[in-house]
C-alpha cells in the first residue's frame, strides 16, 4: 500500500534538511527539529551501529517504519564510507510515492546517486524485494503490516524503531510486539528509538529490556536505548 503523491509534503527542518508531512496527521516523519540530525544521533549513533560500522563488524539492521527511507540510506553511506558490510531489513506498512522519497533524499544527501537510484529501482517492486544498494548494503523491503511477519529470531545487532509515535500508532510500542522484538535481538543486540513514553517503557521492561534515557538532538530533551539480555 501506497500514499498518492498528493498526499504528502515535504518539510524543512530547523537543520535545513527535510522530511515529510501528511495533512491528515499531527506529526512529521522526522523532527521538526532536524531530520538527519535526529537520523545519526537516535538511530546510528545511539543504536551503535556507526560505531560497529567504524570498527569493520559486519551488521544486522532491523528497521520498524521505513518512511522516506532517510535512516536507511545514512546507514548505508556509513557502511559505504568504512567499507563494511550491512544488512537492513526494512517494514514499511504504507510507502510514500518513490517520486518524492527520491527528491527527498537528493536534497538530504551527498555522494549517495548511486544508492538513491538502487533504492527507486528496489522500491519499485513490493510487497517483498531484496536488493544491493552499493557494494557494502543490501536492502530487503517489505511492504507489509510488521505484526503479521514472522520474523526470525537472534539476528538483528540492532533495531531502529521509528513507527509513528505511541499516540498514532500504539500497537507497535506495546510489550506483545516488544517481546517480538526482543527475540529477534542477538543477545546484548540495542533497540533505539525516539520515544519516552511512559507506557512504553514499561513496555519494554516487560518485554525483557533494559534500557536507558540518553540526550537527545535538539527539540528533544531525552531518547531511549533499549538493549536484549540473553
Amino acid at each position: 500500500m501506497q500514499f498518492d503523491r498528493n498526499e504528502l509534503t515535504l518539510f524543512v527542518t530547523d537543520d535545513g534538511s527535510y522530511t515529510l508531512k501528511h495533512p491528515a496527521f499531527p506529526e512529521t516523519y522526522h523532527s521538526k527539529f532536524g531530520a538527519v540530525t535526529e537520523a545519526i544521533t537516535v538511530f546510528l549513533e545511539n543504536s551503535q551501529v556507526n560505531n560497529r560500522l567504524q570498527q569493520g563488524l559486519p551488521t544486522h539492521v532491523l528497521e520498524i517504519g521505513f518512511g522516506s527511507g532517510l535512516n536507511f540510506l545514512l546507514t548505508a553511506s556509513c557502511a559505504k564510507q568504512h567499507q563494511c558490510d550491512l544488512s537492513y531489513t526494512a517494514f514499511e506498512n504504507r510507502l510514500p510515492p518513490m517520486s518524492i522519497i527520491v527528491e527527498l533524499l537528493n536534497k538530504n544527501t551527498t555522494d549517495c546517486d548511486n544508492e538513491i537510484e538502487a533504492l527507486q529501482r528496489t522500491l519499485s517492486h513490493p510487497p517483498v524485494i531484496k536488493a544491493s544498494v552499493n557494494r557494502y548494503s543490501t536492502l530487503t523491503m517489505i511492504n507489509t503490516d510488521v505484526r503479521t511477519y514472522e520474523m526470525p529470531g537472534n539476528t538483528f545487532d540492532a533495531i531502529y524503531l521509528d513507527a509513528f509515535s505511541v499516540s498514532q500508532n500504539p500497537q507497535l510500542w506495546q510489550s506483545h510486539f516488544l517481546k517480538a522484538l526482543h527475540g529477534t535481538l542477538k543477545p546484548g543486540g540495542t533497540l533505539a528509538t525516539y520515544s519516552v513514553n511512559r507506557l512504553f517503557k514499561d513496555a519494554l521492561t516487560a518485554a525483557g529490556f533494559d534500557w536507558k534515557k540518553l540526550p537527545g538532538p535538539a527539540g528533544k530533551r531525552e531518547v531511549i536505548v533499549a538493549t536484549a539480555g540473553c
